[in-house]
Parts: C-alpha cells; structure tokens; sequence
C-alpha cells in the first residue's frame, strides 16, 4: 500500500512543475511586449524632440518681439528683423548682443527669420470698443518666424506667422496689453 500512495504524490509534483514553466513563459511573454513598447515610444520621444525645440524658439522668438522696448523703437511701416540685428535699449540705443542671440539662449533651436512689423495705429475693433470705450487705442503688429532644431540640413523647422494687437491709453499710453494669434 506504501508504493501507490509514494506513485500518486510523484505524478502531483510534475503537474506543478508543468504549471511553473507555464508561468514562465507567460510572464517571459509579457515581459517582452512591455520592453519592445517601452523602447517604441522612447524612439518616439526622442524623435520629437527635435520638432519641439525648433517651435518653441519660433514661440519665443513672438515673445520677445513683443517686448516693450522693441515696439517703442518701432515706427508704423517699419520692419524690424531679428536675425544679425543688434538690440536696442529704451533710448535707441545698441546693446552688445543681437536679437536672435537672446531669443535661442536656452532654447535650443536656431533662429533662421524673423521679421516683425509696425502696421500702424487703428481704431478698436467694435466689440473692444464697446468694452474699453475711446479712451484706447490699438497699435497692430505682424510677426513672422522660421526656426529649426539646430543648423543641419534636414532639420525640423517651425513657422508661426503672428498678428498682434497692443492696446494703449491714448493720453498716456499706460496701459500696455498684447494679444495675440497664428
């Protein structure tokens, strides 16, 4: 009576063993997919990389061309570009460094264009007026930038063609508000 009770506990533990190999290749399988999707999307990532430097320094580029001192020194009908150009000061006056210098410091891209554009004074749209009334008035701008990545060849590049609109009070121009779009 020993010997078939020892034969039945002997056929239990290979069934375990059968069982834990299973596992092992399920969890080996599932292992797999989740490395193979993981190394996907970081290929992914580091793809876009590129194309989000080259907008980000287009956006930056908007910014900076909305800075006060900028939009002071322009005059209506003037063109002001940001690459090679140095700045200048509130009295108009040269600053050691250029615009695209200060605009891609810490972005990461290149700035290959930029242009920004005095389209004068206008009336407030009706629906600003009916808000602000007319003590304010409206001075529009136009921006246009290309950027890339980095200076190779093939690099991703941003365009962002902009209009904004400042808004200013007309005795004093102490109001200062942009807005914008593009």
């Amino acid at each position: 009576m020993k010997l078939k009770t020892l034969h039945k506990t002997n056929r239990e533990k290979g069934t375990a063993l059968i069982i834990a190999i299973g596992m092992l290749a399920v969890l080996s399988i599932l292992g797999t997919v989740v490395l193979t999707t993981s190394t996907r999307d970081m290929t992914l990532s580091g793809t876009f990389l590129p194309q989000k430097q080259a907008f980000y320094t287009s956006d930056r580029a908007v910014e900076y061309s909305m800075n006060r001192d900028i939009i002071v020194n322009l005059n209506p009908g003037t063109v002001l570009n940001l690459v090679g150009v140095n700045a200048k000061d509130v009295n108009n006056n040269d600053l050691p460094v250029t615009h695209d210098d200060v605009i891609t410091a810490d972005a990461g891209g290149v700035l290959l264009s930029g242009t920004v554009e005095d389209l004068g004074p206008r009336d407030l749209p009706p629906t600003m007026a009916a808000i602000h009334g007319t003590d304010f008035g409206a001075n529009l701008y136009h921006v246009k930038v290309k950027s890339a990545a980095n200076n190779t060849a093939g690099a991703p590049q941003s365009r962002v063609d902009a209009s904004i609109v400042r808004l200013f009070k007309m005795d004093d121009d102490t109001i200062f508000r942009t807005t914008g779009g593009g």
